[in-house]
């Protein structure tokens, strides 16, 4: 029987119940807001886990700004439409990747030979259409490398692929 004995005094000591009580109210809310803080470092470091394979650029061309700003963009893209992002910007040429899910919009870029090459899921591409994903890859970033402002007509594709697709 000495074995399951407490020769511990209770965890909360005090003089009254009043006292008593506030101890008590404390160590709970000690307790609550010890495991608010530890969910919300679990979840800011879950979408940091999430999001690094979303940006990869061999060029560096990409501000630290702008690679936070498009991991933005793809954790909005999950969780608003179910959808992932992998943006690619190279200095050698494009090419799909192998191993794509039917959830993943692709864009890869090669800003030194003016190459992008996009690939939507195949329900995206039905509700957008097949020439809007033509138009995007060969038309739309022209201008913007004309003026090597690629990066801009990357967000501004994406700000429109947004929008097109709250239409749809």
């Amino acid at each position: 029987m000495g074995f399951f004995r407490n020769k511990r005094g209770p965890l909360i000591r005090a003089n009254s119940s009043g006292e008593f009580f506030l101890r008590a109210m404390l160590l709970i809310a000690v307790f609550v807001i010890v495991a608010t803080a530890f969910w919300y470092q679990t979840e800011y470091s879950y979408k940091e886990i999430r999001s690094r394979g979303t940006v990869y650029d061999q060029t560096e061309t990409l501000t630290a700004d702008q690679k936070s700003a498009l991991r933005d963009y793809a954790s909005a893209m999950r969780e608003t439409h179910g959808l992932k992002l992998r943006v690619q910007v190279l200095n050698t040429p494009v090419v799909l990747p192998a191993k794509l899910d039917t959830k993943t919009v692709y864009i890869g870029i090669n800003p030194y030979s003016r190459q992008v090459l996009v690939e939507f899921p195949p329900l995206l591409r039905k509700a957008l259409g097949q020439n809007y994903m033509y138009k995007l890859q060969n038309e739309y970033f022209t201008p913007y490398f004309e003026k090597n402002q690629w990066q801009l007509g990357l967000a501004s594709a994406l700000q429109q692929l947004w929008d097109d697709m709250g239409k749809q």
